[in-house]
């Protein structure tokens, strides 16, 4: 099913209220703030695909708040977003994050949210019930609040794939459709679960449990500067050389591990942040203790330096 809706023929006083039905609708209800509403404009077109509602926006810009009184105890979502114009900012549980076009990231329903865009934009949702998501990955949870790439590797394979079943929507029936959205699904796990800040989900029984621990250990005090092999083994109560051992399939130490982690969230601080926090603060606050040495460190993996980076 291919719903398409726009305000474009509409007369200006009467787009706002049109458009916040058209978003309670298409997703669920949320308070619209736009940011100038004497000049608002915004059309969606949404694909029904089996479980999945796939849509793409193209809308001035707007902030969407999900309140606490809006949240009931339906089914919860996840929502894949995916800005393909400018970027957007999302806030959620005390945790900011800001997209960049060429990326997605994932959001819950179940929680108040603030998501927002400054400028004219375009992106793409994808709202996938929480038990689907589940069912492919262990708790999905932990992808919440990171930015994914969707330019190269199984995050390209992901996003292409999503536009080709939109474009063959017309052409597929309600089987095809239902084929389709759960290999999307498993397209969207696959591309998470393969990011480098993640470690390794399909381990079976006592691996997986100790994979989770050392995870849940780390995001946790990933913001200690003394954060170190020998800590994590000892508070997961294996040895130092279980836990090297366990990161030996991957492509990466447990220490380039932690800095990836390290590196990203002072990158996703610097992007949100107002100006307001210096950038020798974020780099203590991810565990940094000598700022030359994080500069160094940042402009090895992102190609310039967090002034630079600030400043863009």
């Amino acid at each position: 099913m291919h719903n398409r809706y726009s305000t474009h023929l509409l007369p200006q006083r009467e787009r706002q209220d049109y458009w916040k039905g058209v978003i309670d609708n298409a997703y669920f209800p949320l308070e619209l703030d736009f940011h100038n509403p004497d000049q608002f404009n915004g059309q969606l077109s949404q694909w029904q695909m089996g479980q999945l509602d796939i849509s793409r926006l193209e809308t001035s810009a707007t902030c969407y708040k999900r309140v606490a009184r809006q949240i009931d105890e339906s089914e919860p979502y996840f929502l894949i977003s995916i800005p393909a114009q400018e970027q957007v900012r999302f806030s959620q549980a005390d945790r900011t994050v800001v997209c960049n076009p060429g990326a997605f990231i994932l959001e819950r329903s179940d929680l108040p949210y603030e998501f927002s865009y400054n400028k004219d934009n375009a992106l793409w949702v994808i709202r996938v019930p929480v038990s689907q998501l589940r069912s492919r990955i262990r708790e999905p949870e932990r992808f919440l609040y990171m930015e994914f790439d969707k330019r190269r590797g199984m995050g390209n394979v992901f996003f292409s794939f999503m536009r080709n079943i939109v474009q063959q929507s017309s052409y597929t029936d309600d089987a095809a459709h239902d084929v389709l959205s759960n290999q999307l699904i498993d397209l969207l796990a696959h591309s998470m679960e393969n990011d480098d800040r993640v470690l390794m989900s399909n381990e079976a029984n006592l691996r997986s449990v100790h994979l989770r621990n050392i995870e849940t250990f780390v995001r946790e005090n990933i913001q200690r500067s003394e954060l170190s092999p020998d800590m994590i083994a000892c508070a997961c109560q294996i040895s130092t050389r279980y836990l090297h051992k366990l990161f030996k399939d991957s492509d990466q130490t447990v220490s380039q591990w932690i800095k990836e982690l390290r590196l990203q969230s002072a990158l996703n601080d610097i992007r949100a942040d107002t100006g307001h926090t210096t950038l020798a603060e974020i780099a203590y606050r991810w565990g940094f203790n000598d700022q030359a040495h994080f500069c160094r460190l940042f402009k090895a993996r992102f190609g310039c330096t967090p002034k630079e980076m600030r400043e863009a």
